[in-house]
C-alpha cells in the first residue's frame, strides 16, 4: 500500500490522504459556524496507518507506520511516525526510498509534484464543515476539485469476514485471525468523495512506464478486455501529450498517457462526476481508513499489543 496526495480514491483506488495543502494566504474558511462535520473551527485532523514489510536478521518482518495529518488555514501539518518496526524511525526509511512525481493533465493543464514538496503545490479552501477544495498548479492553470467528507461510525467495529457483503472494512482487516476487538464508542472513519471541476489523467513515475506506443497499448488491452467508449486524445500546456482511455466491464476508467516516449498507466477523472465508492455499510462493504483521535488511539494500541 501507497500512500499519495490524496489516499482513498486517487491513484490506488483507495482513500484521500493530502500530503500538501494550503498556504498561509491560500486557505480560507468560508462557511458559516457549523462544526457538525469533522472540520471543526477551521481545522480537520485526522490519521492513516501503513503497514509494511521489512528484513530484519534476513527474515521478513510485519510492521507499521503511522501519518498524522492537521489540515488548518496554515496549510498541511504531517506528522510520519513509525507504530511497530525495527527501530523508531524504521517507517520513515522506508518511506524515503518510496519519493517520486505525481502527473496531472487535462486540457490546457498539467502539474508535475514531487511528493515531497509540501505545500509549495496545493491550495486548499475550507467550505463548511465536511466540504474543501483542492487546486493543484505547478504551471498556468490548476487542476481543481471538491472534497466531501462522508463520516462512519467505527463504534464496535471489529474485523471484518472476509468477502463480507455488508460492514465496514478497516486497517483491522490486517490483523491476524482471530482478532476480537472492536473500537470503541467515539470512534470516526472519514470518506472523501471527489468531484473534479474538470475531467484529467493522473499518473505516476514510479510506476515504469512501458516504451511501447499508445497505438500498441491499445492492441495489448483488447487482447484481455472489451474496450468500451474508447477515447482517444490530447492533454497537457499545450495539449502534447497522447492520452487514451476506455471503460471496462464494471463500468470503470481504465486509462494511460505517454510521457517523454514512454506509456504509464494512468486513472481517468471525469467532470462533475463524483468518485464511485462504497460509503453505505448497511447494503455493501464500505472501506474507510482516515481516522480520528479516538480510533487512532484504539489502533494504535492494538498495533503495539499484536505486532
Amino acid at each position: 500500500m501507497k500512500i499519495n496526495k490524496l489516499y482513498a480514491g486517487i491513484a490506488l483506488a483507495s482513500t484521500l490522504v493530502l500530503t500538501g495543502c494550503g498556504g498561509d494566504d491560500d486557505s480560507e474558511y468560508v462557511g458559516g459556524g457549523d462544526n457538525s462535520g469533522p472540520i471543526i473551527d477551521n481545522q480537520l485532523n485526522y490519521s492513516v496507518f501503513d503497514p509494511f514489510t521489512e528484513v530484519v536478521n534476513n527474515e521478513y518482518k510485519e510492521a507499521w507506520g503511522k501519518f498524522a495529518y492537521t489540515l488548518s488555514n496554515n496549510g498541511v501539518m504531517e506528522t510520519i511516525s513509525t507504530v511497530v518496526g525495527s527501530s523508531p524511525t524504521a517507517y520513515q526509511k522506508n518511506r524515503s526510498d518510496d519519493n517520486g512525481i505525481e502527473y496531472y493533465a487535462s486540457k490546457n493543464a498539467f502539474a508535475a509534484v514531487p511528493e515531497d514538496s509540501g505545500n509549495k503545490f496545493y491550495k486548499v479552501n475550507f467550505i463548511d464543515s465536511d466540504t474543501f477544495t483542492v487546486k493543484i498548479q505547478s504551471g498556468d492553470a490548476p487542476i481543481l476539485s471538491t472534497y466531501d467528507i462522508l463520516t462512519l461510525d467505527l463504534t464496535d467495529v471489529g474485523k471484518q469476514p472476509r468477502y463480507a457483503p455488508t460492514g465496514i472494512d478497516t486497517d483491522l482487516s490486517y490483523f491476524p485471525s482471530g482478532f476480537d476487538a472492536t473500537f470503541p464508542s467515539g470512534s470516526e472513519c472519514y470518506i472523501f468523495l471527489e468531484t473534479p471541476a474538470q475531467s484529467y489523467y493522473t499518473f505516476y513515475d514510479y510506476n515504469s512506464g512501458q516504451n511501447i506506443t499508445l497505438e500498441e497499448w491499445i492492441a495489448d488491452e483488447r487482447e484481455d478486455n472489451t474496450l468500451t467508449n474508447l477515447v482517444q486524445e490530447q492533454v497537457g500546456n499545450n495539449n502534447e501529450l497522447k492520452a487514451v482511455r476506455y471503460t471496462d466491464e464494471d463500468g470503470d476508467f481504465v486509462a494511460a498517457i505517454e510521457y517523454k516516449g514512454l506509456v504509464y498507466t494512468a486513472y481517468y477523472y471525469q467532470k462533475d462526476v463524483q468518485d464511485k465508492s462504497n460509503t453505505n455499510p448497511e447494503i455493501e462493504e464500505a472501506y474507510c481508513n482516515l481516522y480520528n483521535d479516538v480510533a487512532t488511539d484504539f489502533l494504535e494500541t492494538q498495533i503495539k499489543a499484536t505486532y
